[in-house]
């Protein structure tokens, strides 16, 4: 599997758009780092992960046994795994952003929209 993204800080579950399969997951500011990292899933098939993570690693493609999940032919996406199986997503896209906001301030991804 391809690493995506690693993150030595914690992060949590912040959004969950329904209506635009979007997840959003948020790292706020704290004293090892003065930024905040957004990381968003886009076009979310299905998804199983705890709330909270210590740390985040992304890795996405081959090479992990995913749920029993029938993902219908013709969905697009692929399998993104969090910290080595803690988690797992299969969406589209996979993206983020490091700013100096704070728990009140919009995403730079602003309002949860779809990203087909």
């Amino acid at each position: 599997m391809a690493l995506v993204a690693m993150w030595d800080r914690a992060f949590r579950a912040w959004h969950f758009s329904v209506s635009y399969n979007q997840l959003l997951l948020r790292s706020l500011s704290d004293d090892t780092s003065p930024a905040r990292v957004d990381v968003l899933f886009s076009n979310v098939y299905f998804l199983h992960m705890p709330t909270t993570f210590a740390r985040l690693e992304i890795h996405k493609g081959e090479g992990f046994d995913p749920p029993h999940v029938e993902i219908p032919v013709g969905t697009r996406g692929e399998w993104f795994t969090i910290n080595t199986g803690e988690g797992c997503v299969y969406a589209t896209h996979c993206q983020w952003h490091e700013d100096e906001g704070n728990a009140m301030t919009p995403s730079h991804f602003g309002p949860l929209k779809r990203t087909d």
